[in-house]
């Protein structure tokens, strides 16, 4: 079994390509309470021994469905844990500076525009109390159990993957990300796929090799790709279109950790 496995995601995003700028609020509001729901079915999910004991995010941390936007990841990390927010663990601070410059001078969490989730939806602790990969089998599962479902439920017109575990679930098989990082990818079912290299340290050579000089060349780079992918959502966010449009549950969601350090580089 691969750890990429041939899984079509095109089955569950037929209808990918509605146009979210019409939809009406009554639908979005029975979007995001079907997909509440489905986090709680998956919260209480115990299917794989190897990834105990299940740590998963509380419900209402994962961002708003409601402008078909979506960043995806392998998996939880400890510290994002320990923080109750999503890509909020050192290295993916990056990510939400990228994301604030993008929408400077506004001050909003990109939990306001994105979605967020993880192709292995539990943190797969290693036996020292480190993160560590998923194993295939446990990737494969998640896939087939929830991250399938989870697609059919959001209906995301753009999923940003970091990593290549993440790309390959987007995409229904795997990738070499060093061939098509930064490369929109558009699915038979009209999803916008653009796969990414994880700002990790152990990517570097990666990184490299694709042409990023630096974690901070690398950071620009985040800021321009989500400047050119949010437009059209900043400007329904400002214009007010889409009303409420905020996490799920988000008044029972922390602040955000990474707010305090927004301008600090991580080591």
């Amino acid at each position: 079994m691969s750890d990429s496995p041939d899984i079509d995601p095109n089955k569950a995003l037929a209808t990918s390509k509605a146009n979210r700028s019409s939809e009406p609020p009554a639908a979005a509001a029975d979007r995001d309470a079907r997909v509440l729901a489905f986090w709680r079915r998956v919260n209480r999910c115990r299917e794989c021994s190897t990834i105990a004991p299940w740590r998963k995010f509380p419900l209402g941390r994962r961002g708003t469905t409601r402008f078909g936007l979506m960043i995806l990841g392998e998996a939880p990390g400890r510290v994002s844990l320990d923080n109750g927010r999503p890509f909020s663990n050192p290295r993916n601070l990056m990510i939400r500076r990228a994301f604030a410059h993008a929408v400077a001078p506004r001050e909003i969490e990109p939990e306001q525009l994105f979605y967020f989730s993880d192709t292995v939806k539990c943190w797969p602790p290693s036996p020292t109390g480190a993160n560590r990969s998923p194993s295939a089998a446990e990737n494969s599962t998640c896939v087939e159990r929830h991250l399938l479902r989870e697609l059919e439920l959001v209906r995301p017109r753009l999923i940003i993957a970091f990593g290549a575990r993440a790309a390959a679930a987007a995409l229904g098989s795997p990738v070499k990300l060093a061939a098509v990082h930064a490369q929109p990818v558009v699915t038979n079912a009209g999803l916008r796929v653009i796969p990414l290299m994880h700002p990790s340290t152990i990517n570097i050579a990666g990184m490299r090799r694709v042409g990023i000089r630096s974690l901070d060349d690398y950071e620009a780079q985040l800021v321009a790709l989500f400047r050119g992918e949010i437009a059209d959502a900043l400007a329904r966010f400002d214009s007010g279109s889409v009303l409420n449009a905020k996490a799920d549950e988000s008044a029972d969601r922390p602040p955000c950790p990474c707010s305090a350090t927004l301008s600090l580089r991580s080591s």
